[in-house]
């Protein structure tokens, strides 16, 4: 039985059907951020849940050669959510995807990754996922995982940095890479989007 007044180690669980993915996901958060366990089956992945308790995610929203639409990932990432003390999830998908990115981000996710990853990103994001985690879970602390809490300070300035983000991803993504082009679906001069971008990382 696990303890609920204990802190357990924060721990991070990947499903991905790519095994080359799982060995550098590996390779790269197991020392620097927290243990990492792999999985390439979603039907593996509620008995994971149930068994390791992972404080975090990570979850490709694609399975199966050629499949892009990213609706078993979708589907996967409510049924984790719903879930009475879900793990925060981090989606994974393909430039191409940033859409279905947005969508899930709509959905409850707590950020995404494209694919191939940036490794300094991948390791930052990781990261703030598990202070947000351990902040969630402070002793005597109004929000629980499975009520959601009004967002104030600092992880509301979180929350609208995610938006922007996303809207910097949505307008690239329409605009289909043109700097020019996005800068104009957002109403912002080139340079002022040069600069969002890089504050995001992008």
């Amino acid at each position: 039985m696990i303890d609920d007044q204990a802190s357990p180690t924060p721990s991070i669980l990947l499903l991905d059907d790519d095994p080359e993915v799982g060995l550098a996901a590996q390779l790269l958060l197991q020392r620097r951020v927290a243990p990492l366990h792999q999985l390439r089956r979603p039907a593996e992945l509620s008995a994971a849940l149930d068994r390791l308790a992972p404080t975090l995610l990570l979850l490709d929203l694609n399975f199966g050669p050629g499949r892009n639409d990213g609706a078993q990932g979708m589907r996967l990432l409510a049924e984790v959510l719903a879930r009475p003390q879900p793990p925060l999830v981090l989606v994974m998908t393909a430039y191409a995807e940033l859409e279905l990115a947005i969508q899930a981000l709509k959905a409850g996710a707590f950020d995404f990754i494209t694919k191939p990853w940036d490794n300094v990103r991948l390791i930052a994001t990781c990261q703030q996922a598990l202070q947000k985690a351990r902040a969630g879970s402070v002793p005597g602390s109004a929000a629980t995982p499975s009520s959601p809490a009004v967002l104030t300070g600092p992880e509301r300035a979180g929350s609208l940095a995610a938006q922007e983000r996303a809207a910097l991803l949505s307008a690239m993504a329409q605009a289909e890479g043109n700097l020019s082009a996005a800068a104009r679906l957002l109403g912002l001069s080139r340079a002022a989007l040069y600069r969002r971008l890089e504050k995001h990382g992008l």
